[in-house]
């Protein structure tokens, strides 16, 4: 098997365990909180729209990565890959990344979502929580997923 075709199968590999990964993310986010329950279902339609909507862009930074990360045959250890990608994640300074209604911040081992404090988060939360944090136990999650199997 070639690198292009590889590159194909991880890109589906990662979109599909990207969607399974963020219903659960939002499933515990929202678990326990009758106020969240009704949300929860436009969260994960939102989390899988935004999937779908950036699909080409993922597949391009997989095509393009995968000329680094690959050997000669299209061969990767996902393991070290996502270890070193940890590491790197985790001594990167915080920066903004705008997607489109709302700028998150990567960086420092976090990806920080902000949660603006309005009408509509209030009648939702009950409480102002600042930010939604991915962090690394997340992503580790995210890497079983990518490993084990859907």
């Amino acid at each position: 098997m070639d690198m292009k075709q590889k590159s194909l199968e991880l890109k589906q590999k990662f979109i599909d365990s990207l969607s399974v990964w963020a219903d659960d993310r939002i499933t515990a986010f929202t678990n326990g909180n009758p106020k969240l329950k009704t949300i929860s279902i436009y969260l994960k339609r939102g989390a899988n729209n935004i999937i779908k909507k950036y699909d080409n862009e993922i597949g391009k930074m997989i095509d393009n990565a995968m000329i680094f990360i690959a050997d000669e045959n299209g061969n990767y250890n996902l393991n070290l890959l996502f270890e070193d990608i940890m590491s790197m994640f985790k001594n990167m300074e915080e920066i903004p990344v705008n997607l489109g209604p709302v700028t998150i911040t990567i960086g420092k081992g976090a990806i920080r979502i902000p949660v603006q404090k309005n009408a509509f988060t209030s009648i939702f939360l009950g409480k102002d929580i600042g930010a939604i944090r991915i962090t690394e136990s997340d992503f580790v999650e995210l890497k079983n997923i990518l490993t084990n199997g859907l």
